[in-house]
């Protein structure tokens, strides 16, 4: 349908300059796209690797008596067996008080490092909470918009061929189909790796060598594990997790859209 222009816009300059003009626009236009998915992804893969680190950090404090370094209360305990002087303990049994003063040592390490540990669950949990706000709305619309391109493309690909038998021009408007797909499937998995390695916390808490500890340990890493029951997810449109269940429900969406429009056509 021929429209109104102020000039004629299939005339020599007028048609090579907006041709020129669409084309650096959707240059602009698919690189924006790209920086924007690059970044989002790339958060997400930086939030997974602290859930590795933090993992990691979790089940290593069972190795704490093996690998940290002698303490000033170990230094006393060993400075008096080798001066030959008497530890003046009020047990008759020295090794008895030599083993509790190292076990409150070792009490207070072990709590140093689950504090450190928290802090950092704390710190990934704030993280997420600002990725969360810049993902809610905008990718959101994304998978709506690649669900309904998916669908649409599909749909026109199916009609060229029904009506016209014509494989080429069906060829053509599925062009852009590989790319919706792969767009919309990097969001999902990425996300549902960072999901997984959230899951691990609470048995990485649980193998952390907890049954020798004292009961202030034991208290405050129960209350840990129960913080990390929940997984850290990603929910966009506040009622979609982005995982591979998920895709699954774009696929179906757009399977679903495609056959109400096969119904109305």
């Amino acid at each position: 349908m021929p429209i109104w222009s102020p000039v004629d816009i299939y005339s020599s300059p007028t048609y090579e300059f907006i041709y020129l003009l669409q084309s650096f626009a959707s240059l602009i236009t698919s690189q924006c796209c790209l920086s924007i998915d690059i970044f989002f992804v790339h958060m997400m893969l930086m939030v997974a690797a602290e859930l590795d680190v933090l993992n990691y950090n979790l089940s290593a404090m069972k190795h704490y008596d093996s690998q940290t370094p002698i303490s000033d209360g170990e230094e006393f305990i060993s400075n008096v067996k080798t001066s030959g002087r008497r530890l003046e303990l009020p047990s008759s049994d020295k090794s008895f008080g030599e083993q509790a003063l190292k076990g409150d040592i070792e009490g207070n390490g072990l709590h140093q490092l689950l504090l450190k540990n928290v802090l950092h669950h704390q710190a990934i949990l704030r993280s997420v909470s600002l990725l969360q706000s810049a993902m809610n709305v905008s990718i959101f619309v994304l998978l709506f918009i690649n669900m309904a391109n998916l669908c649409s493309s599909l749909f026109v690909a199916a009609v060229l061929l029904q009506r016209d038998g014509n494989a080429a021009k069906a060829l053509h408007a599925l062009l852009c189909v590989p790319a919706l797909t792969y767009e919309t499937t990097i969001y999902c998995t990425y996300a549902h790796i960072m999901t997984d390695q959230s899951e691990r916390l609470m048995y990485s808490a649980f193998s952390c060598g907890w049954v020798n500890s004292d009961a202030r340990f034991k208290r405050s890493l129960v209350i840990f594990m129960m913080v990390t029951v929940r997984p850290i997810e990603i929910t966009v449109g506040k009622m979609c997790t982005l995982s591979k269940q998920m895709l699954l429900q774009v696929l179906n969406g757009t399977y679903a859209l495609l056959n109400m429009l096969y119904h109305f056509h």
